[in-house]
């Protein structure tokens, strides 16, 4: 089927002017939100829905039961039933030794290697206490062994085989007395595959490579401390166990039917293996599959032009159960690649909890920072919020300050008071009439007074003032409360609309005039 060429072609339509793009989709998506906040029927569906619309081939995790049905009804829905291939439960076989033996013969004994160590990090991630102090040494130290047995049983027998990967290193020479003794060289596994390869080799290697070879069996294995040489050879066997028998042994230990460049033509393979029904068989095979397939994508741009012109994609829901070491190396790299990955997870500490290690904020920190597009639907996870609202960052912001305030006052008082004057005059004159007669007169007086006076006064006073303004601080764009409380969640309370903010970095959306946009998708 025909799909979608051009890097900048919409995929979705986000608002009246923002569009999402196979350009976009390359940088990577992330989706978070809490239980029933409709990321993967919201955001989730949309994405799905483009890309098999746009003709991806692409790669489909599964952590719960009903996700292959889902995935079937979109298939059916976009017209891509065609391209449907379902691997594990009822179908398919994948033998990844053999696989990576017919690509590239001897040299390809070091990704060999390398499949074997994605095993063993899976399940030890699995298990109830993932981290493990010195862990460096024993991964070296299992890695140094594998490289040492897998070139003698593919020289001596022209396969590898995981029993045959057990038996040899369980029959190993613990001194140099056992690997001298006829007894022990009648019996083992190890002493027949060495003689083999020496005297009639299925495929030869060189004298140099088989000394090297035989110096670490007899000077460094067989040298080691009882304990830690039993502790390698226990943990390498005991996870391998796991492919002698059963489902595991029948996926990935018989025929193939199944191989990861199936999507680079247009192939939707979807893991028939619910990590919620196959436990940690599911997980573990899930994760070697999703790196051989990574592994796949990142190398498709050596192969001609019709491998390499198809978009396709990585799906993992509950990706908690799936991330590994591996995850963030592909991330970085695989935009070249035209690989479009999509993770949905519930909050930060889901991934804390399993990556399960004293480094493990670091590494989620890592992973995540190599996703382009990230998607917050509905959290009731404070850290998460945080971290969210963190990612889309602070710009500054204008508060506003009021304040209102009134005054009532009273004053009473009286007032009394006396008052007393006195006074005294006297006045004397001599006057002269026209006949010169004189006259004199003489007057004298007192005066006197009192009085008293008193008063009442009252008076009442009152006010009132408003007052207001405004200061700027750098703050959150988003309050992290925000993620909680206005998120619609979907269902018939919503009307069957799921809300989530869109963040995309480096981008600044037409509607939005921000790096974030609020969008709604249907159910």
């Amino acid at each position: 089927m025909s799909f979608v060429r051009d890097l900048d072609a919409p995929l979705l339509q986000l608002s009246a002017t923002d569009r999402f793009t196979l350009r976009d989709a390359c940088q990577g998506v992330h989706v978070f939100g809490g239980i029933g906040s409709g990321k993967t029927s919201g955001s989730g569906k949309a994405l799905a829905t483009a890309y098999l619309r746009a003709g991806f081939g692409g790669l489909v995790l599964a952590a719960k039961p009903d996700e292959v049905e889902q995935w079937a009804q979109y298939a059916y829905a976009n017209g891509r039933m065609n391209s449907f291939v379902q691997f594990g439960e009822r179908a398919g076989g994948f033998n990844f030794i053999e696989y990576e033996l017919a690509r590239q013969g001897a040299d390809g004994i070091g990704s060999v290697v390398e499949c074997l160590m994605r095993i063993l990090e899976a399940a030890r991630l699995t298990g109830a206490n993932p981290s493990q102090g010195g862990q460096q040494f024993w991964d070296d130290a299992t890695r140094q062994l594998l490289r040492n047995t897998i070139p003698i049983l593919y020289s001596a027998t022209g396969t590898v085989r995981i029993p045959d990967i057990i038996r040899f290193v369980s029959s190993a020479p613990t001194s140099m007395d056992q690997a001298r003794n006829a007894d022990w060289q009648a019996e083992s596994f190890m002493f027949r595959a060495l003689l083999a390869v020496r005297q009639e080799p299925v495929r030869p290697i060189s004298t140099a490579d088989f000394e090297k070879i035989g110096s670490y069996w007899r000077d460094e294995f067989a040298q080691l401390d009882p304990k830690t040489r039993s502790n390698i050879a226990i943990s390498l066997s005991t996870v391998l166990d796991r492919f002698n028998r059963g489902r595991l042994h029948k996926a990935f230990c018989t025929d193939t039917t199944v191989v990861p460049e199936m999507s680079l033509h247009g192939a939707v393979i979807v893991m028939d293996m619910p990590a919620l029904t196959w436990n940690e068989d599911g997980i573990i095979a899930q994760q070697l599959f999703k790196y051989m397939w990574q592994r796949a994508v990142l190398s498709r741009n050596a192969l001609e032009s019709r491998h390499r012109e198809r978009p396709v994609f990585l799906w993992v829901d509950e990706s908690q159960y799936f991330v590994n070491s591996f995850d963030t190396d592909f991330q970085s790299t695989c935009r070249s690649s035209r690989a479009c990955t999509v993770y949905l997870t519930q909050s930060l500490p889901t991934y804390y909890a399993k990556m399960g290690s004293e480094n493990a904020k670091h590494k989620a920190d890592m992973l995540l920072g190599n996703f382009g597009t990230k998607i917050f639907h509905n959290n009731a996870d404070p850290e998460t919020n945080r971290w969210a609202a963190d990612t889309i960052g602070r710009v500054i912001q204008r508060r506003g300050s009021y304040s209102e305030g009134s005054s009532d006052s009273r004053s009473y008082g009286m007032s009394e008071g006396e008052s007393t004057n006195a006074g005294w005059n006297s006045s004397a004159g001599q006057s002269r009439d026209a006949q010169g007669n004189y006259s004199t007169n003489f007057s004298s007086g007192r005066s006197g007074g009192s009085g008293e006076n008193i008063g009442r006064n009252r008076g009442l006073n009152r006010g009132q003032s408003v007052t207001g303004g405004y200061s700027e601080t750098m703050d959150y764009e988003i309050e992290p409360a925000d993620f909680a409380r206005v998120l619609r969640t979907g269902g018939p309370a919503y009307g069957k609309q799921v809300s989530a903010v869109w963040f995309q970095a480096g981008k600044t959306f037409n509607d939005s005039r921000r790096n974030y946009l609020l969008t709604t998708f249907q159910q």
